[in-house]
Order: C-alpha cells, then structure tokens, then sequence
C-alpha cells in the first residue's frame, strides 16, 4: 500500500450531477421544508384552492339559487334566469423565509443543523400562509351583501372573549347561533364547517358546563365518561370543528406594512372565526419551493424557502367573525 496515493471516495452527494457534489443534499433539504409546512398548515385543505402557471389572478365563478315553479301543462318553458358573478382572487408577493448556516457551526455542532432550519423555514411559511386566510375569513364576514348574494355573517358578543375568565357556555351558543345564521342564508347543511379560536378559548368550549355541571361537550366527544384525560386536537360543537390556533388576527394592522395591503385592517375586537371551503378562496402560482445557493465567499450555505400566493372572499355569507362589543 502506497500512503502517499489519494485515495477515491464514493461522494454519493453527486447523484447523476458532474459538478454539485450536494446536489442529492440539496433536495433532501427542500423536502424537509416541504414536510414542515404539510404537518403545520391549518387551513390549507379547509378553503377553495386553485394553481395557476402563469398570470397574476384567478376568476372563481358564483352563482345563486335557481327558481322553482309549478308547469302549466301546454305551456313551453324558457329557462329561468340564475344570478351569476365571479369573483377574482389575487396573487400577493412571494411570500419567503430565509436563512445561512455557516460552515464552522455545522461542523462543530453535534447535532445535525440542517433538520431544525428546514423545519423552522417550513413552519414560518406555512405560519404567514394560515394567518393571511384567517385574516381573508374575517374580512369575507365583513363583507356588505351584493346583489343577490348575502353578506357575511359578524356576532358581536361582550360574552365571546379570548382572555382572562372565559365563558365557554357563551362560546358554545354562538357556535350554535352561527350556525342558525349560516342555515338561514341557505348554506347547505352538508358543506364542512370550521371553527378557528385560540387555547384558552378552545379549553373553555371543551370543558364548559351546564347550570347542573354537566359537560356540554367533553362528555359527547368522550362518549359520555366525564374524563378530561384526552387531548383532542378538534371538537365538534354542533357539526362545527373547532381548532385551536395561535394565528388568528387580533391587532389594529391596519398600518402595518408588514402586512399585506389587502388583508389590513383592525381586527382588534376580532376572538375568533367560522367557515366553510367556499368562505375564501387561494390561488397558488409558485407552490413551496426551495432554493440553496453555496457562498464560498462567506463560507456557508445561504437557503430560501418560498411561495407566491394569494387569497380572498369567495362566498361571504358563509363566514363568520366572532367578536367583542
């Protein structure tokens, strides 16, 4: 054996790439991201969806009731008229996340570096994408009637808090007066509904009692047992499912340019939100995406993870915001 003869190291790195021997770490990077964002995003499979490849909107159709009516028999039919519109959605800027990890600290650390980034750059996206559609469910409520089309639906209750003693018995009633408000402006009653509130309000509707202390709910979800082991992720209240988050809106944006211009507003009264699919709608024209650029100059790997969406009021009588007076 020759000590002084290189030696030919398989650089598996390569993968079918004759010039990035980090070609093959590259994408398992871009899927990690990929994977944050799949397991964190809320309400990606909860509204109306659409891709585009090209252009800077999408047209979503709209359409009301058709008309009923008894035939006089001789009597040719016309076709009855069926109010239309259509509604168009935006796409925002691109929406990213970015960061560098230098070569020192990957070497020296005993951790793998790049897992808990990849998760970070994920879940930031996947943050910015829940609260712009919460922002959008908030504003469709709030959206004026338009000719045949109802308005939204806004239940201003002193009762509907999010902070300090919270009466999860009133929490409960306005779940159930939504969906009252929903059935009267003809919403089918089989379209899925949902229901955003934060923690503290979501602990007071899992574990509100009646003037007997009986649970409201926890004893439905729990067939009956009374136990408050359980950590559920979702309840049902009323064929609602309600989710607990940390993104709701809950501050005057109206100024803040951190925000997009056509999600700002004062949402500092708002406590919680209630929708269906058709409620909003997102149009994608770039999907998460991930890019890694090597600095030699810097010694580390500068990475972006992206996304160039944009989302807005489909069908404003099917949302709701709960509020405060």
């Amino acid at each position: 054996m020759s000590w002084g003869t290189s030696s030919n190291p398989a650089r598996f790195g390569y993968g079918q790439s004759v010039s990035d021997d980090r070609n093959l770490f590259l994408k398992v990077f871009g899927g990690e991201v990929l994977t944050a964002f799949t397991e964190q995003v809320t309400t990606m499979d909860k509204h109306s969806v659409r891709t585009i490849t090209s252009g800077r909107s999408v047209q979503f159709p709209r359409t009301w009731k058709a008309t009923a009516e008894y035939h006089t028999p001789g009597q040719e039919m016309l076709g009855n008229d069926i109010d239309t519109s259509e509604v168009t959605v935006t796409v925002d800027g691109f929406l990213v996340a970015h960061t560098a990890i230098s070569d020192i600290d990957s070497l020296m650390s005993h951790f793998d570096v790049r897992a808990p980034y990849a998760q970070e750059l994920g879940q930031s996206i996947a943050r910015a994408f829940d609260k712009n559609v919460f922002r959008s469910v908030v504003l469709a409520a709030r959206t004026a009637a338009d000719g045949p089309f109802p308005a939204g639906n806004v239940i201003t209750d002193a009762a509907l808090t999010n902070t300090g003693a919270i009466d999860g018995e009133a929490w409960v009633e306005a779940i159930r007066t939504a969906n009252i408000a929903l059935f009267e402006k003809n919403v089918p009653e089989v379209m899925p509904r949902y229901c955003a509130v934060n923690k503290r309000t979501f602990d007071a509707i899992k574990y509100a009692r009646d003037g007997n202390g009986n649970y409201l709910i926890l004893d439905r979800q729990l067939g009956g047992t009374g136990s408050v082991a359980q950590r559920t992720e979702m309840l049902n209240v009323d064929g609602v499912m309600v989710y607990p988050t940390n993104l709701l809106p809950t501050a005057n944006e109206t100024s803040d340019t951190s925000v997009w211009a056509k999600y700002r507003a004062n949402y500092s009264t708002t406590t919680g939100c209630l929708w269906t699919p058709m409620a909003v709608g997102t149009v994608k024209l770039a999907d998460l995406g991930m890019e890694t650029e090597r600095d030699v100059r810097r010694k580390e790997d500068f990475m972006v993870a992206s996304m160039l969406a944009g989302s807005g009021t489909l069908r404003a009588e099917t949302a709701v915001e709960f509020k405060t007076s």
